[in-house]
């Protein structure tokens, strides 16, 4: 049995059985299930299975963050689930709501989780490939500044037009991932994505002549590099298909999503994009309306807070903010900074722990967290099993991303591609126009990474929840 197949089991195992997982989902190192039965996890034994780094319950989902080996396990577990959804016995899971009734939240409370978690799951599919075209981005700067590539030939034009691909097609992408999250019809996602994306339509908005469909007002809105219009959309796609879930419909075969489609595309134009348009240019108008008043104190806070944003996986709802700004300003001053601010703080942390601890364990796993802060920007195996599981680290954690936020908002550092921070992907500060925002970058990286493993020398290592080896068996304090 390989290991992914066995950490799959034990998981499974630590739920009670695979008809207690409701919906499976994944991020870059968190596997994310939805539980019908919360009195059937144990949490306990989850957490002792080899491989698992923390179990943690946030925004109403199960979430286990599994830096290696992520992918297969989801994948063996998705597969696992879809080859017994639908066979579960009606009378149990009657029994499981009746159980879980005392755990249920208040309205406004759900409400919440289920946008965080909606805008999470959408968004999961379109990380892997924003990391990948914001790094071809940044490099393309990169080539640029240094006269390598002329900005004006039409091979810079090529390769820019490769690496902005992702922004152009969002809704697209947004799409598959909200299909997925929300169990519709992903290709009638997908259309009504392309609706949206359509050249006709583009060329119409552009045109600036007022848009009619049977004499009722279509606005006029360019849904390019946008994620909440199609969220919004698929999201009443989702509640159709439900409406229209009847025993004769099924029997259309192929056509029977043409009444869901035949109600959506409409709508789509009309009211759903709109509405979700709307809400991207108050998003829009906000973020600069910050920047230009208190951008000091909005990425300060931000980067203090985002340990708590980062340890309950809520850093989701901030995205939009992000995509908007690098739509609209062409640059991000407040999400990425306060990304770049936490994760050097987390990187400073590790490299004081792997310095100072006795025991072998402990040096071996602060390594291998500081490498994958640096290689790819993934903080989960230092937050949760050296922050929070040390405690100690926490303050000086903090306190470090905060004077990173500071420092940044000071002195008006900007990204101007969002790929996930770490050393490989540094180009990420270099403005196209030129500048000197790129070496401001790295003096506030140095600055935090050097406060956070000065205070986290002195504040001290508790090495004491660690398995012994033959190191050492001391333990620093």
């Amino acid at each position: 049995m390989q290991k992914y197949e066995a950490i799959g089991d034990k998981i499974i195992k630590g739920v009670g059985t695979i008809d207690n997982i409701e919906n499976v989902s994944h991020c870059y190192t968190r596997l994310r299930l939805r539980i019908k039965n919360n009195s059937k996890v144990d949490k306990e034994f989850l957490n002792s299975i080899d491989g698992v780094i923390q179990v943690l319950v946030s925004g109403g989902q199960l979430q286990i963050v599994i830096p290696q080996n992520l992918d297969k396990v989801y994948n063996y577990i998705y597969n696992k689930h879809n080859s017994t959804e639908g066979t579960s016995n009606t009378t149990s899971e009657l029994e499981d709501k009746i159980q879980d009734e005392p755990q249920k939240k208040n309205i406004l409370k759900s409400i919440i989780e289920q946008i965080l978690n909606a805008i999470s799951n959408s968004l999961t599919p379109v990380i892997g490939g924003l990391a990948m075209t914001g790094l071809f981005l940044a490099l393309l700067n990169l080539l640029t500044v240094t006269n390598i590539i002329d900005a004006e030939s039409q091979t810079h034009q090529i390769l820019e037009l490769m690496g902005d691909s992702l922004f152009h097609f969002m809704p697209f992408l947004v799409a598959y991932g909200a299909s997925k999250f929300f169990r519709t019809n992903t290709i009638l996602s997908l259309i009504l994505a392309g609706i949206l994306m359509h050249p006709t339509l583009i060329d119409l908005v552009e045109s600036g002549q007022s848009l009619h469909l049977f004499g009722i007002p279509v606005p006029s809105l360019n849904y390019e590099a946008t994620l909440i219009p199609i969220l919004i959309t698929v999201w009443v796609q989702y509640l159709l298909e439900k409406v229209f879930d009847r025993p004769f419909l099924n029997k259309l075969g192929l056509l029977k999503m043409f009444p869901v489609f035949l109600i959506m595309a409409p709508l789509t134009l009309t009211i759903t994009a709109p509405i979700g348009g709307y809400v991207t240019t108050l998003i829009a108008e906000g973020a600069i309306w910050v920047y230009s008043q208190i951008s000091v104190l909005g990425v300060t806070l931000l980067s203090l807070l985002m340990p708590l944003f980062i340890a309950t996986g809520s850093h989701w709802v901030f995205f939009p903010v992000a995509f908007s700004n690098i739509s609209n300003l062409g640059y991000d001053p407040f999400l990425w900074l306060a990304f770049t601010a936490w994760n050097f703080s987390q990187f400073g942390m590790s490299l004081a722990i792997f310095f100072k601890a006795k025991k072998k364990s402990v040096k071996t796993f602060a390594g291998t967290a500081a490498f994958s802060i640096g290689a790819s920007g993934i903080t989960e195996p230092a937050v949760y099993g050296l922050m929070l599981k040390m405690k100690k680290p926490i303050i000086p954690s903090i306190i470090a991303s905060g004077i990173g936020g500071l420092y940044f908002s000071f002195f008006d550092v900007k990204v101007y591609e969002l790929v996930t921070v770490s050393f490989l992907s540094l180009p990420q500060f270099i403005s196209p126009t030129g500048g000197n925002n790129f070496i401001l970058a790295l003096i506030g990286i140095m600055i935090v990474t050097i406060v956070s493993f000065i205070l986290t020398w002195f504040f001290g290592v508790n090495e004491s929840m660690f398995e012994e080896d033959s190191a050492s068996t001391e333990v620093m304090v």
